[in-house]
């Protein structure tokens, strides 16, 4: 086949996990160290761990990849010189990184380094990926849920590389969008801390819990929708599991390519699955939206065999030794390998032979004993004059010397010149930007809705600005197109951006942007996608863009290339405390000041594994909706889009920042909002009235809301 062969990528939590990777075959490695990492609970490597790692990969000729892939806060990115100067120099080959600010400053800190956007990032369209080019990407990790079809649009319309997942456990909502664990119990996914609460049981069942992927039948058609990577997933695995994974999905890439046929044996598909697998396995999302055959529903637990064991047979690289020794003059060695070749005089002279002269058997014998390196000796060429002798201990060091050369030869090409430390972008810039309310001004109220009762509520109450999702704008507009346009009115664009036929299509979202912009003045649209930005920039839009909380501006790097990149106005994030905020210092943002916090996005549903599809969008009901019962009786609202075919999964309570007098002094905001949910019109409008009858200037308001609240991260923050 004249196509570029598949790269084979697998896990490393530790240095023994690495090295089973480098045994089974694979192509790469993605691995972390001791901080910033999403898998900190993963050993992680040491900053001497990696450097070794680098050199064994760089001879190996395979690769390894960092994973950066967690939100930082500023004081976090001003560490970043001193922890990716060394592995940079050294020629790391790439690092996988979620957090925008971050990319923004590897970008121009360490411009020869490769950047691959993480599948936290969640890009699911060329557009989205388009957003992230200019920052330097050279590869995403698409999100999970994409189809192969999706997959194939997506590499037709971009340059840039896509790496897919082919094995492994499966988050039930899109990565980088699960804020659940977060809220839940204080352990954010963003910063590698996830506690896993999808699997737990909630209405008796686990409805959130999804198997794990399996591709192995299906590898050709992965390999056809043009994917450059093929990633296993496991970082918080054994090495046993690495090397069984990844060996047998060496073993059928390679048949695939030599023979251009493909059949898995069922003794290798089983022996595949019970290496380490939750209750069954599934083909994610390649070919299938969405199914309750893709959830363990009875139980989360794993299954292993012991049959998976990594074997003790190191990868080695072949090479051939030429060595002339001469009488009284030093000997000479040739190393040759990797298409490389190097000679090396060395200082050992031959002696006079006292009793039993050396042979060229006897020197063959001792160079070819390579021991712990990473060379074997296939081939040898001894030149030795008779009557000499040399000790065993000389002609190890002769073997030392000249496989020593060879490394240094094959590493060469991948040092880098050191890099210039550069200031973390923004933290100066950023303190500067966004704007300080003025002394006096009372910040805009938005009120942001779910269905149709509440918006109506909304339009005859205090409030003069609305949210309304992108599905819903229509019938409102329909329906109350008098009192809606005496409002201030802003349009929720989809959490997520498909290339499907969903009405969350790229296509889709562009012919809506242009109805509604023609229909009325359109104050603003938030959007959770960075191909949202694209496709609103493509249509012409020139007013506000406000940033909702899945694009993060958790750093003053992230806030300034969202302002550079088309974003007017980001949100508060909700992951940090008052102390974090206070330190980020940046001003004029948008505070989120009740409702459910939105902790999960899923292309799966739960309404369907629960209670079979019943898909709504023709009527006014274009949702379905459905409680999750946790183990402590706390219910979770699921709110089931139908036209779009997405969970979203809100909070057991909801936040309440309204009279936090303390949260308005620090974030200063330009605006404020209000989620509504699952309240009924006559709670929307009861909660408005509440909150405009009580304010007071400054921001904050003087009565509690509701009965029943959480302050969010206010205090606390995350881990």
């Amino acid at each position: 086949m004249d196509r570029k062969k598949v790269e084979l990528l697998a896990p490393a939590g530790t240095y023994e996990c690495f090295a089973a990777a480098m045994n089974a075959g694979a192509d790469a490695v993605y691995l972390g160290l001791d901080r910033f990492s999403a898998r900190a609970g993963a050993g992680n490597f040491t900053e001497d761990e990696l450097l070794r790692a680098l050199d064994t990969a760089h001879i190996l000729g395979r690769k390894i990849y960092l994973t950066l892939n967690t939100l930082l806060r500023d004081d976090e990115i001003g560490k970043l010189y001193d922890m990716l100067k060394r592995p940079y120099e050294h020629g790391l080959d790439g690092i996988i990184v979620q957090d925008i600010g971050v990319m923004s400053y590897i970008h121009s800190t360490f411009p020869y380094l490769p950047i691959h956007a993480s599948t936290q990032a969640a890009i699911t369209t060329a557009e989205g990926a388009a957003f992230l080019e200019p920052l330097g990407i050279k590869r995403i990790v698409p999100a999970r849920e994409l189809s192969l079809h999706e997959i194939k649009l997506l590499k037709e319309k971009s340059s840039l590389e896509i790496e897919c997942f082919i094995h492994g456990s499966l988050c039930y909502s899109y990565s980088g969008k699960c804020l659940m664990s977060s809220f839940i119990g204080g352990r954010s996914g963003n910063r590698g801390r996830c506690a896993q609460p999808c699997r737990l049981m909630y209405n008796n069942t686990y409805p959130l819990s999804l198997k794990d992927l399996c591709t192995i039948d299906i590898l050709p058609a992965l390999i056809d929708a043009g994917i450059s990577s093929f990633k296993i997933e496991g970082r918080m695995k054994s090495s046993d599991y690495v090397y069984g994974v990844t060996s047998m999905y060496r073993k059928y890439i390679d048949s695939f390519y030599m023979t251009g046929r493909y059949r898995v044996s069922d003794d290798d598909r089983q022996k595949l699955i019970s290496y380490y697998t939750r209750s069954g396995n599934c083909e994610g999302f390649y070919q299938t939206h969405n199914s309750r055959d893709m959830i363990t529903y009875d139980s989360p637990s794993y299954s292993s065999s012991d049959d998976a064991k990594a074997e003790d047979r190191p990868a080695k690289v072949p090479v051939m030794i030429k060595c002339m020794i001469r009488k009284d003059q030093p000997v000479v060695i040739t190393v040759s390998g990797k298409d490389e070749s190097v000679t090396v005089t060395t200082d050992v002279i031959p002696e006079a032979a006292r009793n039993a002269a050396l042979t060229a058997a006897n020197v063959e014998k001792q160079l070819k004993k390579t021991g712990n390196t990473l060379f074997t000796v296939e081939r040898s060429e001894i030149d030795v004059d008779d009557g000499l002798f040399i000790p065993n201990g000389s002609l190890n060091e002769i073997r030392r010397r000249g496989l020593d050369a060879l490394s240094e030869r094959i590493l060469a090409p991948y040092l880098r010149e050191p890099a210039v430390k550069m200031p973390p972008e923004g933290v100066t810039v950023g303190a500067a930007s966004g704007r300080d309310t003025d002394k006096g001004e009372y910040p805009e109220v938005r009120a942001g809705v779910l269905e149709i009762s509440q918006a109506e509520a909304v339009l005859h109450s205090a409030a003069r600005s609305i949210i309304l999702p992108m599905a819903l704008f229509d019938m409102v507009y329909e329906r109350y197109a008098d009192d809606l346009l005496k409002h201030d009115i802003y349009i929720r664009l989809p959490y997520v951006v498909r290339d499907e036929s969903y009405k969350n299509s790229c296509s889709s979202i562009t012919s809506f942007i242009m109805s509604a912009t023609k229909k009325c003045d359109i104050k603003g649209f938030y959007v959770s996608d960075a191909a949202e930005v694209v496709l609103l920039r493509n249509c012409g839009y020139t007013g506000s863009v406000i940033a909702d909380i899945h694009m993060y501006a958790y750093n003053n790097a992230a806030y300034d290339h969202l302002l550079k990149s088309g974003i007017t106005k980001t949100t508060v994030p909700t992951e940090l405390n008052l102390a974090q905020l206070r330190d980020r210092k940046i001003k004029g943002e948008e505070l989120i000041i009740y409702g459910r916090s939105l902790m999960m996005i899923s292309a799966n549903c739960a309404y369907n594994t629960l209670k079979g599809c019943n898909r709504r969008e023709k009527d006014a009901a274009y949702f379905n909706s459905i409680r999750l019962d946790d183990r402590k009786g706390e219910q979770f609202y699921v709110f089931c889009d139908c036209t779009i075919c997405t969970n979203t999964i809100y909070n057991c309570v909801p936040l309440l920042l309204a009279d936090h007098e303390e949260a308005f002094k620090v974030t200063a905001p330009s605006s404020l909002r209000f989620e509504f949910t699952d309240e009924t019109g006559p709670q929307v409008r009861g909660i408005l009235d509440k909150y405009y009858d009580s304010r007071v200037l400054g921001g904050s308001c003087t009565k509690k809301l509701t009965d029943r609240f959480t302050r969010g991260h206010i205090k606390r923050g995350v881990e």
